[in-house]
């Protein structure tokens, strides 16, 4: 588990992030391409901070992508570390200390991009 569970943050986060792109396919218009977003700024927490639905650009994506992937390995590290403490420990134990730590990460991202578009009065 010490090992792999940055790649298995790095896999969710991807997971999500293609979840998102399904889901904006299938559904469809705006409603469909809001929620494809919100997925994506979920997977990738680092687009809102470069600007990137402001200013688009293929390097600017390119680093949120990468900068993202680096902090959700960091995340998926810390909770391998905080559920080997435990005598007896399991992938259920990390998807517990992952998704404490991972909330803050999401809610944080989402809640921007919330917050941004109520601003400019697109909510």
């Amino acid at each position: 588990m010490r090992r792999r569970g940055g790649a298995t943050a790095i896999g969710l986060a991807v997971a999500i992030a293609l979840a998102g792109r399904v889901v904006g396919f299938v559904i469809g218009g705006a409603a469909g391409g809001s929620l494809a977003f919100v997925a994506l700024v979920a997977a990738f927490p680092v687009m809102p901070v470069l600007g990137v639905p402001a200013a688009d650009g293929s390097a600017r994506l390119v680093t949120a992508m990468v900068a993202s992937l680096a902090i959700w390995w960091v995340l998926g590290q810390m909770a391998a570390a905080r559920a080997t403490r435990r005598p007896i420990a399991g992938w259920r134990e990390w998807g517990r200390e992952f998704a404490v730590m991972g909330s803050g990460l999401w809610l944080g991202a989402v809640g921007a991009v919330v917050l941004a578009a109520i601003a400019l009065g697109a909510l």
